[in-house]
């Protein structure tokens, strides 16, 4: 299960528009940025836990597609 099939959509872009230029490259999602400071404060995560977790969580992701293209 997922957070957003159990609360729906938390945040979305359109939240933080103005905060963001409308010239050059594109940022990573601000909706997914905020939810991940958000998840971080609940779990008490220092900005280096939080990017480690994502990170682990990112590898795991990864294996799993990776073990079911075999």
């Amino acid at each position: 299960m997922q957070m957003r099939d159990e609360l729906g959509t938390v945040y979305s872009d359109a939240h933080f528009r103005d905060l963001f230029p409308n010239r050059g490259q594109p940022a990573v999602s601000p909706a997914m940025l905020a939810l991940v400071v958000v998840l971080q404060f609940a779990e008490g995560l220092t900005d280096r836990q939080a990017a480690e977790a994502v990170r682990g969580r990112i590898e795991t992701k990864g294996h799993l597609v990776a073990q079911n293209l075999r």
